[in-house]
């Protein structure tokens, strides 16, 4: 057991308040007793961060919301860069959230604090110049995917890969005969998952030829049944024009959705990763707006979109996207996916243990809390830099 440590904490929307609660809880089983504080949510709170910033103070997206929540967004980078001077813990843990935390870091370093990014923005993917940002402002990053560390070390970043959180965690919520019951369907029914995404920009482009894809396999297949899980938040407007679809829309049963489909079409993002995790026969799917497209298109340096695909290195789950994503072809793909189950399921499967293989062994929490550790009890190992650390870990730079 390692002596208890003082360490700030940053996550700012739900998905990294989740991966931030594990982490703390695997970091007090090494270190107890240490105090954390800072910016987050239930699942931090839960494991005792005392939370000065709550996250819904800064998770605001799209541009007309930034600039409405523009005072709040500052009173809350000033509250943590105050408890940051006065406080002096012994390192500072960020979490995901690039665009609040990447200014957060800046600050820190110039104090002189030990700065830890879990989870660090794609630079793989696009603004790969951000990995200068990387190298001068952060001590360590803790990554995800096997290929970030030489990526990151190649430019002058010190990375470690700890496993991806997903390894030994993804599973569904409950069994399929539970799942049946409660959607009242029979075994007999194929099961087929739409997931248009948990935005509401991103669900408007991507619904309508989802519910496409859904009124051609509907009309040719009666013995289908389509699922589509419903993000909590999201306007009923966006859902309306469908109606007339047997289509039954499922709040906060994403995963189990997701886990227990014959076959599914999946947003670009996350979800996808899950999907592939659970062995799930899946299309990768998604469309911008065109100018952004455009844009992006130039700025992404990557072969497939897709996180499956591309912890792979190839091409294993058909990906439609932009004009390639109509209904008639996602129709076509989960129709071949429905029509050869017990191959399309081994498939699904053997793929799925292949990317377990790469993401790592699992434990990814366990694995960042003793990086941290490590790290936290050898300072002569930090990086040269000057960070204004002494050798006893004690800072010496001012505000």
């Amino acid at each position: 057991m390692g002596r208890p440590f003082s360490v700030a904490v940053v996550a700012g929307e739900p998905s990294g308040d989740g991966h931030a609660g594990k982490l703390v809880e695997a970091f007090d089983r090494l270190a107890p007793g240490s105090r954390w504080f800072g910016a987050g949510g239930p699942a931090m709170a839960s494991a005792g961060v005392e939370i000065a910033v709550p996250m819904e103070r800064l998770a605001v997206v799209g541009i007309a919301e930034v600039v409405a929540h523009l005072p709040s967004l500052w009173r809350s980078m000033g509250t943590l860069k105050r408890m940051l001077r006065q406080r002096r813990p012994d390192a500072l843990v960020l979490v995901d959230f690039p665009d609040f935390n990447f200014r957060l870091a800046r600050f820190a370093h110039q104090l002189g604090l030990p700065v830890l990014y879990y989870i660090t923005p794609q630079v793989w993917a696009w603004r790969q110049g951000r990995t200068e940002f990387l190298r001068r402002n952060v001590d360590l990053c803790l990554v995800i995917f096997p290929f970030e560390e030489p990526f990151l070390a190649a430019r002058g970043v010190r990375a470690r890969f700890v496993g991806h959180p997903f390894v030994g965690t993804v599973a569904t919520d409950t069994s399929l005969q539970t799942f049946l019951d409660r959607q009242g369907l029979g075994p007999e029914r194929r099961r087929v998952a739409l997931l248009p995404g948990s935005r509401a920009s991103e669900v408007q482009r991507n619904l309508p030829p989802l519910m496409d894809a859904a009124r051609r396999l509907l009309a040719a297949r009666p013995e289908v049944c389509v699922l589509v899980p419903w993000a909590k938040g999201l306007p009923d407007s966006l859902r309306r024009p469908y109606r007339d679809l047997d289509v039954r829309w499922v709040e906060g049963e994403y995963r189990d959705v997701l886990g227990h489909a014959h076959a599914a079409a999946v947003a670009s993002g996350t979800a996808t990763l899950e999907g592939a995790l659970l062995g799930v026969p899946e299309v990768i799917v998604y469309r911008l707006r065109r100018a952004s497209y455009a844009i992006g298109s130039r700025l992404v340096k990557l072969e497939n979109v897709g996180l499956p695909n591309i912890v792979l290195g190839k091409r294993v789950i058909p990906e439609l996207i932009q004009s390639d994503f109509t209904g008639e072809r996602v129709a076509d793909v989960l129709g071949g996916f429905l029509d050869e189950p017990e191959v399309s399921r081994t498939r699904a499967e053997v793929m799925s243990r292949e990317i377990r293989a790469r993401l790592g062994e699992g434990n990814g929490y366990q694995r960042a809390a003793r990086e941290i550790m490590a790290f936290l009890e050898a300072p002569e190992r930090r990086s040269s830099r000057a960070t204004g650390w002494t050798s006893d870990g004690r800072g010496s730079g001012g505000a």
